[in-house]
């Protein structure tokens, strides 16, 4: 087999939120590693501006998004043809969409021109509306797929409830990038420009989509009960993102009467700035959630975390250690996790930023894990190239 790889990158949603960002990564680092990196996305996909200029000389192939949830058939002698010279092809598992769901589509392709191509399904959050099939499709039942998974609850999830065999599963914890994420003197300073908040405010960062399942709403809740019962008067948050809710946290936030409290920012490729200016970051997800990278860099930029008591984030919001969790959706329990780090002596707080910041560049350092999925890949590859399917 070739040292060079041909390795297919394929996701079918159209946002740009942390799984995508990893994908286009991932990709940069195969290609930066010698090999031949080809994306499939829909046409609509808002990583593909950014692609144009972070992986030039990857090949990038689209497709309509509502066509191939209708009639999936007519697109797959074109998947079949890309899918041929690759030795892996990694895909982000989604839900069913109309007629299609993306990586049994791809493992039908897979198996019907009976390529050796192997199919990597990468899954983040565990979700019980999905099938067993959705992990691998037809592949599953010949082995000629696995699974990786970005936390320990997942993995554990896929075996006991989708039934999907263990030995086919990799857990590779979620990387952030050490070397971006490590504080400076002089991004202090910018920090406080881009972020103006009053001098002696409670700092919370939010970083995340605007959309229901972020619960971005529930901060809101636990930021007014906290001024109004006096706990903590001068909290300020820092609601940092994209997305459909944009307008309705922001008629929520004037109808809690929190004008004077709450900062409702765009997305930034810089997010640094947003940790760095934060006393703590708040992540009150409700759902769909796996290990989140935006835990993991503020983490890494050794800011305590409070977060929903719910998938991954446990395995890294420790409590007592680097953070508290809460129950999902419970904006008392939110408030009170909140004021547990607010009224930590200087020490204790410190002593919490230093837990984070060893555990991330210990265990999520993106290098090394990118490192442990390059091996995967590699295995794989040389197990397909040797196949004799």
């Amino acid at each position: 087999m070739s040292s060079t790889l041909n390795i297919v990158l394929q996701e079918d949603l159209t946002i740009r939120g942390g799984a995508q960002l990893w994908l286009m990564n991932c990709g940069a680092r195969l290609q930066a590693a010698g090999h031949t990196v080809t994306f499939i996305l829909p046409t609509t996909s808002l990583l593909l501006e950014d692609l144009a200029t972070t992986i030039p000389g990857a090949t990038i192939e689209t497709y309509d998004a509502e066509a191939i949830a209708e009639n999936p058939d007519d697109f797959q002698e074109r998947f079949t043809k890309i899918l041929t010279p690759a030795h892996v092809c990694v895909t982000l598992v989604r839900q069913q969409r109309g007629n299609i769901q993306n990586v049994n589509f791809m493992a039908t392709c897979i198996q019907n021109a009976k390529l050796k191509t192997h199919l990597i399904a990468k899954t983040g959050t565990p979700d019980p509306t999905y099938k067993t099939h959705f992990y691998g499709g037809p592949l599953l039942e010949q082995g000629q797929c696995s699974v990786i998974t970005i936390a320990g609850y997942t993995k554990d999830f896929l075996v006991e409830h989708m039934g999907v065999p263990k030995d086919l599963i990799t857990n590779v914890y979620n990387g952030t990038d050490t070397a971006r994420f490590q504080r400076t003197p002089d991004m202090a300073v910018e920090a406080m420009e881009r972020y103006p908040c009053k001098e002696d405010a409670f700092v919370v960062g939010c970083i995340g989509s605007y959309e229901e399942r972020k619960a971005q709403s529930v901060l809101l809740q636990a930021a007014k009960i906290l001024i109004d019962d006096g706990r903590l008067p001068n909290i300020y948050l820092l609601l940092v993102g994209e997305g459909p809710d944009k307008e309705i946290l922001s008629s929520k936030i004037q109808e809690l009467g929190l004008s004077d409290h709450v900062s409702l920012c765009e997305f930034t490729k810089e997010p640094f700035y947003v940790f760095e200016r934060c006393d703590l970051v708040a992540l009150p997800s409700t759902g769909k959630e796996g290990l989140p990278n935006v835990l993991l860099e503020a983490l890494a930029m050794e800011k305590p975390c409070v977060a929903t008591n719910a998938y991954g984030m446990p395995e890294v919001v420790i409590d007592g250690k680097t953070g508290f969790c809460f129950p999902s959706g419970d904006v008392k329990a939110l408030a009170d996790a909140i004021v547990k780090i607010a009224k930590l002596s200087t020490d204790e707080r410190q002593q919490m930023a230093r837990n984070g910041k060893e555990m991330i560049f210990g265990e999520h350092d993106k290098a090394k894990q990118f490192e442990k999925i390059l091996d995967i890949i590699k295995t794989k590859a040389a197990e397909a190239s040797s196949s004799s399917v």
